[in-house]
């Protein structure tokens, strides 16, 4: 990579005529040059530090310099926020993001969605459902930072307050699952279970992993207890424990097991699809959800086999349909 590195500033300093001004614009435009790729990023942070290095009296090198120290001092600060979520000082946090987050507000614009995903299929997945007007993708760190307020306000239970902030990153991030069940915890504690049921139905068109296929079955369990309706409980419980064995969902069965006069046993799937249905909770992953997954792993195949790959994955991941194991293979 740094002779790769080298031979590229090598060709570059072929034109350049012993102007500062121009040498450096020869690198700039160099740079701007390049697609957003990990290996160009190091292209580029190599002949940032070359160029500070022969050209450091250049305006344009100096700028750049700023820019780097400002970035250092903005990333420290982020660190020591976080830093302070840890050690649960959450009345500092909430200062620390408040301050953070009035260097990076993002934009707002009525013609375009401007906002962040966390993994590519969940922009795929709100393209798909969003063709009214363009995406305008943005970094995560506005997002990332208005979840942790929200999580700061939430242990401090202000939950207001908490409530806003985590609105804010659902503003930001869409597709982002994590915020909705966040959302319905603040719910749950004022016993909105309306809300609850609200949220669930939305967040379940976003769910691509069986990690978040298992906290919905969950969610669905303890609100199955609170209206006494155990055997719906002792389904949803299962199916969830089916995506994902976890504490929270053992601690939900042997919650369950105070009760007497409960079947415990596991129950067979017909009889979860009973259950499941008589109460309008649907069975499984929503098709929309794997058909997509399956049409982008087919479109792109041949020209795109990562993409593929990781789509075939994320709906073999959530069917077991036997086919798509050919399809990965």
């Amino acid at each position: 990579m740094d002779e790769k590195i080298q031979e590229i500033i090598q060709n570059l300093e072929k034109d350049f005529n012993g102007d500062i001004n121009h040498d450096v614009d020869i690198l700039r435009n160099y740079c701007r040059s390049l697609d957003r790729t990990e290996e160009n990023l190091k292209i580029v942070t190599y002949i940032g530090r070359y160029a500070a290095e022969k050209f450091p009296d250049a305006e344009a090198v100096k700028e750049a310099k700023a820019f780097e120290d400002k970035l250092v001092e903005f990333q420290d600060k982020v660190m020591q926020a976080q830093k302070m979520m840890r050690e649960k000082k959450f009345e500092d946090a909430v200062k620390a993001f408040d301050e953070i987050i009035g260097e990076v507000q993002p934009p707002k614009d009525p013609d375009k969605y401007i906002c962040s995903f966390n993994h590519p299929f969940e922009e795929m997945l709100f393209r798909a459902r969003n063709k009214d007007k363009p995406i305008e993708k943005i970094s995560n760190l506005p997002e990332v930072l208005y979840y942790q307020k929200g999580c700061a306000w939430f242990e401090l239970k202000d939950y207001d307050k908490a409530e806003e902030a985590l609105n804010h990153a659902l503003e930001l991030s869409p597709v982002n699952t994590m915020i909705f069940f966040e959302l319905m915890q603040i719910a749950r504690i004022r016993q909105d279970y309306n809300r609850v049921r609200e949220l669930l139905k939305q967040v379940y068109q976003l769910l691509y992993t069986r990690h978040q296929l298992a906290r919905f079955y969950r969610e669905h369990a303890a609100l199955a207890m609170l209206d006494s309706k155990f055997d719906l409980a002792n389904a949803l419980i299962y199916l969830s424990m089916d995506y994902e064995d976890t504490p929270q969902v053992r601690a939900q069965l042997n919650s369950l097991a105070k009760h007497r006069g409960v079947d415990l046993s596991k129950p067979k799937v017909e009889t979860v699809k009973e259950r499941l249905n008589a109460a309008d909770i649907p069975v499984g992953p929503d098709p929309a959800v794997y058909g997509l997954a399956i049409d982008i792993g087919n479109q792109t195949k041949k020209a795109y086999p990562e993409v593929a790959r990781m789509a075939y994955g994320i709906a073999y991941d959530i069917t077991h349909y036997e086919p798509l194991l050919k399809e990965l293979r």
